[in-house]
């Protein structure tokens, strides 16, 4: 062991995976005589190796593969030597990859974007341009140099601060694709890739997506797809939607998962519990393509409303039923995951139904609850469990779970909420 560069067993054991990568390559490339024999540098590169990968597993492998770089890769370090890597946005909207120098304009982060993101740098350029030829034109034009393309003196660019990249502080950021801004961040330190979430059913179902490193050496399994995207059902099982390494074709799937969900959650809004309770049964047994919504409202003006509020500008143009026809194929498809995984009561959400329409009376519950007052037409104003409480405050209601508070527009979304966590409460003591 080489005592001069880590002073003790004891410190290699609580080193960090990304200095103990280092360590391992340094050994491992080491000359003869920083040894006494070639056979104690062995034994030393395959403790390091099993220390390693015993006590960080992936982000060992990760680092290693970060670390461990060949010429090319280091061509493409010196190409954006002097710039550092950061995420950034026009100050509203998506994040984008980039790096800056960190010099400024009018106040403004000058900023230069890698090829692969400026297609949808691009996009929202021109979504901002008002439809001005010159303006869309110029966009057009600005070209490349090594690899980058320069957005300095004279956009309205400034750095965003994800947290994603604070559980992974391995994972390039420059190499992150860009984020749309109305999706949550749902990345956790113990997971192998950052995660994000663009849309949550009505009973808080949340989809899901997983964005994994960019060179296939530093997942968890190299042969592993880059983007995974999933939907939850009512008790937090995944789902598979689509595993693959284009984020353009990951994106189509989000879209009808996004408009899908948003359908869902405006006949939530617009049905009243029993109504909900009602429709979501009859679609149990209702043919293939119908919904039973139609039962109790215009259901074709619910689903305008929901792609009118989740497509972009672009496509919504005037937002007429005219424009919703264009694209039926992406509105039959959210239609038929609606009325599938949101719009009919799976065993869970037949629970979760009959307890709204009730407040207390369903067979099985752990803890019984009370109303507090009753304001029509809502189902009630607060109710009290063992784990938490909903109220009304003002137009919109609170849900206070533990020494958490969480306000939501809508109350089935905050019974949703308080739903997750009395099912979860109840699991554990059943």
């Amino acid at each position: 062991m080489r005592i001069r560069y880590i002073a003790t067993f004891a410190e290699t054991i609580r080193t960090d995976p990304i200095t103990l990568a280092r360590e391992y390559l340094s050994a491992r490339d080491a000359t003869d005589h920083e040894f006494q024999t070639d056979e104690a540098r062995s034994a030393y590169v395959d403790v390091l190796s099993a220390l390693g990968r015993f006590q960080h597993k992936s982000a060992f492998a990760r680092a290693l593969a970060h670390l461990d770089v060949g010429p090319e890769a280091l061509d493409i370090t010196r190409q954006h030597n002097g710039m550092r890597s950061i995420t950034w946005s026009f100050g509203e909207g998506p994040t984008f990859p980039g790096f800056t120098d960190d010099t400024t304009w009018n106040g403004f982060l000058n900023v230069r974007v890698p090829v692969s993101a400026w297609p949808y740098v691009l996009t929202e350029l021109i979504a901002g341009a008002d439809g001005d030829a010159d303006t869309i034109e110029a966009y057009r034009r600005i070209g490349t140099a090594d690899g980058l393309v320069c957005l300095s003196n004279g956009f309205a660019t400034q750095e965003a601060m994800p947290t994603w990249p604070e559980f992974f502080p391995d994972y390039p950021v420059d190499t992150m694709v860009p984020i749309p801004s109305e999706w949550s961040e749902m990345s956790w330190r113990h997971e192998t890739a950052p995660s994000f979430g663009p849309c949550v059913g009505p009973m808080g179902e949340a989809a899901q997506i997983w964005v994994d490193y960019e060179l296939p050496a530093m997942r968890e399994f190299a042969e592993a797809a880059r983007f995974t995207f999933s939907r939850r059902d009512a008790i937090g099982e995944l789902t598979v939607i689509y595993e693959g390494d284009d984020y353009a074709e990951a994106l189509g799937h989000i879209a009808i998962e996004t408009l899908a969900c948003a359908f869902a959650h405006l006949l939530a809004e617009q049905l009243g519990p029993a109504e909900w309770r009602e429709m979501r049964v009859e679609n149990r047994t209702i043919e293939a393509g119908v919904c039973a919504s139609h039962d109790f409202l215009d259901a074709n003006m619910v689903m305008l409303a929901a792609w009118q509020a989740t497509r972009s500008p672009a496509i919504v143009a005037n937002g007429d039923a005219d424009g919703l026809g264009t694209e039926l194929h992406h509105v039959n498809a959210a239609w038929e995951v609606a009325t599938r995984y949101y719009l009919t009561a799976s065993s869970e959400g037949s629970r979760f139904d009959d307890w709204r329409v009730t407040g207390r009376d369903v067979q099985s519950l752990a803890a019984a609850g009370h109303d507090l007052a009753t304001i029509p037409p809502s189902d009630s104003a607060g109710r009290v469990y063992s784990v938490g409480f909903v109220q009304t405050h003002g137009t919109c209601w609170i849900v206070d779970v533990g020494n958490t508070s969480q306000s939501f527009d809508h109350l089935i979304d905050a019974e949703a909420h308080l739903w997750s966590v009395f099912a979860s409460d109840e699991s554990r003591h059943a």
